[in-house]
C-alpha cells in the first residue's frame, strides 16, 4: 500500500467538522491552580477577607479598599513539576514571573468614602508544564476502540489518493489514519452500513507506551477599582483580561512482537478572555471580617492549530502484497471556536487579632456543568454544533468546591511566619469519574480523570522598614490522576451503561509539584 500525506505547508483555514473540541479541553482550560504572591500562597491563597495584597484583591477586588497606601510587588517563581506513572518519573523545572502588580491610593477627604484605590495586577494562574511516560499492557488495543469508533463511516470516504479529496477535512481523524494504515479493516453489513474489525495480531498482547509533553499557561490581568464606606464595608470591581498559550505534543505507541505503529498527535492552542469580578468585604468589628466574591465566566476566543500523523510497521500481520510500512499524516488544519468557563462564588473570613495573628478562610465554589462552547460569530459552521459536547459536559460534571485556610503569626514587628493548606475538589460527576468513557475529539484519545488537588504551603516574611518587604514561600502540591490511552467503551440501555466492552486499563498518574517563591515589595 502506498503511504499518502497531505503536505501544505500553509494552514488550512477551514470548518474542520472531524477535529472539533469536547469536555476534555473544555475542562483543561477552566480549572485553575493556586497563584499570588509568596505571602499570599504561604498562607494556602486564603485571602479572601483580608485584602491588603495583590494576590488578594485578584481572588475579591474589595480587597484592594483595604491599602492605606501606594504599592507596587513583584514575584519570582522556580518550579518542578514530577509526573510518575510506575517505576518512571519524569521532571520538567521552570523560572517565571508569577505575580506582578500596583495598586495607587487616591485619598479623598470624604468622612463616608475616605479613599479609592485603582490598582492593575497579573497573575500566572495555571501552568501546563509536564512531561509523562507510561508503559503497560491494557486489557483492550487501540485498533479496538479505533474499529468500535468507526462503525457507520463510509469507507469509500476513507481512502487517500493523489487525485482524491482530502479525507481529513471531513471525516472522523482516526477513522481516516487507522484505515489507511491498514489498523483496521471494513466490510459491508446486512443493513448496508460500513462496520469495521482490528488487525488480526495473532492473538498478541499489545505493549502499550504513552508519550506525552505539554507546555504553556494561563494568565490573567486584573484592573480593578475600590473603596471603603465608613470604614466598614469595602467594595471593589474588576475587570480580568485571560490569555492561554498552550502546546501538546501526544505519541501512543502499541508493539506487538513482530511490528507496532505509533500515533502522534500536536496540537497548539492559543485563546484569549475577558471577565468581571465583583466583591465585598464587611468589618462588623476590627478584629473579624467576612467577604463575599462573585466571579462572572471568562468568555475566550480561541484557535488551535493541529495534526496528526501514524508510522506502521505490520507487514508480519498483512497478508496484502499492497501493504508497505511508512506513514500516513494529515496537513496542519485550524480550527476556531468560544469557550465559556464555569462563574464562582467566593465565601471567606478572617480574624485578625492584634498585630500578631491572622487566622483566614476561603471557601469557592464553581459549577462546572456551565462550561460551553460554542461557535464563533459570523463562523460557517452550524450553531448546534457542539449541542453534544455541552450535553456532555452537564451530564458528566458537578459542582466543585475548593477550602483554603492559612494563619501568620508575627514573631516581632519585622519577621513573620506563615502555613496554610488548600484541597480542590475534582469536577466529575461520580458515574462518570467510574466509568472513565470521556467524549474525546479527533485523532487525540489519551486524557487523564483528573483527581483532588492538595497544597502544602509555608514561608517566612520581613519587612526592612514601613516602605520595603521580602517574603518567601514554598508550596507542595499533590494530585493523583487516571491517565487513559483511550475511552472506555460500554453498551447502553438507553442511558445506562451495562456491558465494558472496551476496556483502556488506565495508568496511575502521581503528579507532584514544588514551588519556590519570592516576593519583593514596595509601599509608598
Amino acid at each position: 500500500m502506498k503511504k499518502f500525506a497531505y503536505f501544505l505547508f500553509s494552514l488550512v483555514f477551514i470548518a474542520n467538522y472531524s477535529y472539533s473540541q469536547g469536555e476534555v479541553e473544555a475542562l483543561k482550560y477552566s480549572r485553575n491552580e493556586l497563584y499570588g504572591t509568596a505571602r499570599s500562597m504561604a498562607m494556602g491563597n486564603a485571602f479572601g477577607a483580608l485584602g491588603g495584597d495583590i494576590t488578594g484583591v485578584s481572588i475579591n477586588p474589595a480587597g484592594i479598599a483595604v491599602y492605606r497606601s501606594s504599592e507596587v510587588v513583584g514575584t519570582l517563581g522556580i518550579q518542578q513539576n514530577t509526573a510518575k506513572v510506575g517505576d518512571i518519573d519524569k521532571k520538567v523545572s521552570d523560572f517565571n514571573l508569577h505575580n506582578l502588580g500596583f495598586v495607587g491610593y487616591f485619598p479623598l477627604r470624604n468622612e463616608v468614602m475616605p479613599m479609592i484605590n485603582f490598582g492593575f495586577s497579573y497573575n500566572k494562574q495555571k501552568t501546563f508544564n509536564t512531561d509523562i511516560n507510561a508503559i503497560g499492557n491494557a486489557k483492550s488495543t487501540m485498533l479496538d476502540y479505533m474499529a468500535d469508533r468507526s462503525s457507520g463511516v463510509d469507507a469509500t470516504k476513507l481512502e487517500m489518493g493523489d487525485n482524491l479529496p482530502d479525507p481529513f477535512i471531513d471525516q472522523p481523524w482516526l477513522s481516516v489514519l487507522g484505515f489507511n494504515s491498514w489498523l483496521i479493516n471494513d466490510h459491508m453489513g446486512t443493513d448496508g452500513k460500513y462496520y469495521y474489525t482490528p488487525l488480526d495480531t495473532k492473538g498478541e498482547q499489545a505493549k502499550q507506551e504513552i508519550k506525552s509533553s505539554e507546555r504553556g499557561y494561563i494568565d490573567n490581568y486584573d484592573f480593578t477599582i475600590g473603596t471603603t464606606i465608613n470604614n466598614v464595608v469595602n467594595v471593589g470591581l474588576a475587570l480580568n483580561i485571560s490569555d492561554i498559550n498552550h502546546s501538546l505534543s501526544t505519541d501512543f505507541l502499541e508493539d506487538f512482537n513482530s511490528g507496532g505503529y505509533t500515533l502522534n498527535n500536536e496540537i497548539i492552542t492559543n485563546g484569549a478572555g475577558v471577565g468581571a469580578k465583583l466583591g465585598v468585604i464587611y468589618r462588623p468589628v476590627n478584629s473579624f471580617r467576612i467577604g463575599l466574591a462573585y466571579h462572572t465566566p471568562t468568555w475566550y476566543s480561541m484557535s488551535e492549530i493541529y495534526q496528526a500523523r501514524v508510522d506502521d510497521d505490520l507487514g508480519a500481520y498483512i497478508d496484502d502484497p499492497k501493504y508497505e510500512k511508512g506513514w500516513v499524516n494529515s496537513a496542519k488544519f485550524t480550527n476556531h471556536y468560544d469557550l465559556k468557563t464555569p462563574d464562582k462564588w467566593v465565601l471567606s473570613g478572617a480574624a485578625v487579632l492584634g498585630n500578631s495573628f491572622i487566622l483566614s478562610a476561603d471557601y469557592e465554589v464553581m459549577n462546572y456543568r456551565n462550561m460551553k462552547l460554542s461557535v464563533p460569530s459570523g463562523s460557517y459552521s452550524s450553531k448546534d454544533w457542539y449541542d453534544i459536547d455541552n450535553d456532555y459536559i452537564k451530564k458528566d460534571f458537578k459542582v466543585a468546591s475548593t477550602v483554603r485556610v492559612g494563619t501568620e503569626y508575627r514573631f516581632t514587628p519585622q519577621f513573620s511566619g506563615r502555613l496554610g493548606y488548600a484541597w480542590m475538589q475534582n469536577p466529575y460527576d461520580a458515574d462518570f469519574s467510574k466509568a472513565g468513557d470521556a467524549a474525546v475529539s479527533g485523532s487525540n484519545t489519551i486524557y487523564r480523570m483528573e483527581g483532588d488537588t492538595h497544597y502544602l504551603t509555608g514561608g517566612l516574611g520581613y519587612r526592612f522598614n514601613r516602605n520595603f518587604y521580602a517574603d518567601l514561600a514554598v508550596v507542595y502540591q499533590t494530585q493523583e490522576d487516571q491517565l487513559y490511552p483511550f475511552p472506555n467503551l460500554f453498551t447502553y440501555n438507553g442511558d445506562t451503561r451495562e456491558e465494558l466492552v472496551i476496556d483502556a486499563s488506565p495508568f496511575t498518574l502521581k503528579n507532584r509539584s514544588v514551588r519556590g517563591l519570592l516576593t519583593l515589595g514596595y509601599r509608598f
